[in-house]
């Protein structure tokens, strides 16, 4: 198991061990559903610093958004889907939110990210800051709720135009460290 994998899974495993901080919305957090053109995702991904590990991306629903990760390489690995939707309507901008959840998970709220549409075989995806949001949340910037624990907070983000709208703020997401991956071309 490579390095970006080894990171992604550690970071999975101290969240259900610790009930780490985390930020989550509703289906419908954003401006409207991103429009996809399938022949620019469906395929096999990998991160650019690492051509060992891959990822494959399958559109299920261009005109909503709908794509699904799955691991090829790992019999074990659920599948993921994600709800792309517009984070701003300045279309150059090619920002959307990624709301990911697994397809059997009934529970309410799904994680949230910021990606960058796939352009030229290229994706960007950045995580969310899990304390600006609590502290926004909090004084009133963003609305939605915030339940703190011992092990930090657990933020809703309501699915309002403004929050989509501010949540694009630099403080609420963690800019120096997005994950970055390649197409494999066939």
């Amino acid at each position: 198991m490579k390095t970006w994998l080894r990171v992604l899974l550690g970071a999975l495993l101290a969240c259900i061990l610790t009930a780490c901080p985390e930020t989550t919305v509703d289906g419908d957090f954003g401006l409207k559903p991103a429009v996809l053109n399938a022949a620019e995702w469906n395929g096999t991904w990998t991160p650019v610093d690492d051509d060992d590990d891959t990822v494959k991306f399958s559109v299920i629903d261009a005109a909503q958004g709908h794509i699904r990760m799955t691991e090829p390489g790992r019999k074990d690995a659920k599948p993921i889907e994600f709800a792309l939707r517009r984070a701003t309507s300045d279309s150059k901008l090619k920002l959307c939110y990624a709301i990911a959840r697994e397809p059997t998970d009934k529970k309410p709220g799904a994680t949230l990210f910021l990606m960058r549409e796939a352009d030229d075989g290229v994706l960007y995806t950045w995580s969310i800051n899990h304390e600006a949001v609590a502290a926004a949340l909090k004084s009133g910037q963003l609305q939605g709720t915030v339940k703190s624990s011992k092990d930090g907070a657990h933020n809703h983000l309501a699915s309002t135009p403004v929050n989509a709208t501010q949540l694009l703020q630099p403080q609420y997401w963690n800019w120096s460290e997005p994950t970055c991956l390649k197409r494999v071309k066939p």
